[in-house]
Parts: structure tokens; sequence; C-alpha cells
């Protein structure tokens, strides 16, 4: 997971003031709301402890990850947090380093057997987020059989009532998830498909 710039700030160019930070609402550990609504998370500390260290203020706007990558690329952003580097998105971005290397396998219902591999998702009905980097990956390698949700939330909560029973997502905000709706030891995991 990297964050990214549109536009580095170079020497020549005057510091600015403030920035624009726009990142997924629904992405724990790293990004999510409480109860009430609030974002509690990683990232919202680590841009405020970037913002005290260079002092330009961070603008900080979390949403839904599909419209993150929509006001970015309408330049109305200018850092999108947590974003996996993939082929389409490195034509698009500049990339900073990563500063965290999260795995990401297919979750599937104890019941189901001979998930290993991107292969054996054929013909399987996979439950991704709209946005995510799961969706181009799946996609690269054949896998056309994917059911689009809006969050990681949404997905997690399908699954709890079997509305699908494979899905593709990073594998700590699974875990998370998963926790919360009692159902961790429901589900088990393929190897990573891919680490970003």
């Amino acid at each position: 997971v990297a964050w990214l710039l549109v536009a580095a700030v170079g020497h020549a160019r005057a510091q600015p003031q403030s920035i624009t930070v726009v990142t997924d609402d629904d992405y724990p550990p790293y990004a999510f709301r409480d109860p009430s609504g609030q974002m509690q998370s990683m990232l919202v500390d680590q841009w405020t402890l970037w913002s005290q260290r260079t002092g330009i203020e961070v603008k900080m706007q979390s949403m839904d990850w599909a419209k993150a990558q929509k006001t970015m690329l309408a330049g109305q952003a200018d850092v999108i947090d947590a974003m996996f580097k993939t082929e389409d998105r490195q034509a698009l971005y500049d990339f900073s380093d990563p500063y965290a290397r999260i795995e990401v396998p297919v979750f599937f219902h104890q019941s189901i057997s001979g998930i290993v591999d991107t292969p054996s998702l054929k013909g399987v009905t996979v439950g991704v987020k709209e946005g995510d980097a799961c969706v181009e990956i799946l996609q690269r390698q054949g896998i056309d059989t994917l059911h689009t949700y809006n969050s990681y939330s949404a997905i997690t909560a399908a699954a709890a009532v079997g509305e699908v029973r494979v899905f593709c997502m990073d594998q700590p905000p699974a875990l998370y998830l998963l926790s919360q709706l009692g159902m961790e030891s429901k589900f088990r995991r393929s190897m990573p498909l891919y680490t970003g």
C-alpha cells in the first residue's frame, strides 16, 4: 500500500500551504468510521504527524473507495492514500515507496474446497469491491464472474448471510470485518493472489 501524489512539489516550486488527501472510509484497521461516524485510523494519525513535521495542512477526506478514485482523477485531491500499485494505475499516478505490505488472498466459505489459485476461480462468482485492485488482477487473469459491492463491509455482510461465498479482499480488513461478524472461523483463505 502506498500513497501517491499527482504532482510532486519540486525544489523550484513553492511549498503548498495545504494538500487534500482522499482515502477509503472502509479499510480497517487503516481507515474506518466508528459507530458515531467519526474517522478512526492509522492513516489519520499518519497524516496528522506528516502535517506537524512539514507545516503543510492536510485536508483529509474519507469516502467510498470508488468515489475517492473519481475525486483524485477529477483533480479534486492531491493525494490518494492506501492505493495498491497496478499496471493500469502506474500509467496515471506517481507512487511513494510503500509503507506496508499487504497480502490479498481469496476468502471462501469452509464448505467449499478446491480454491487454491486464480485458475480455480473459473466459473465461480467472486465478491469484489468496486475500484479495488483485485478487480483488475482477476480480470487480467481471465476471471470475469465478479459480483461488485461498494465496500468491504458490504462484502463481508453478504458473506455472513450466504449471498456470496467467495470473495477477494485485502487480508487485514477481511480478518477484522469477519471477526466483527463472528464469522472468522467460517471462511478459509487461499495463498495470496498478490501482495501490494
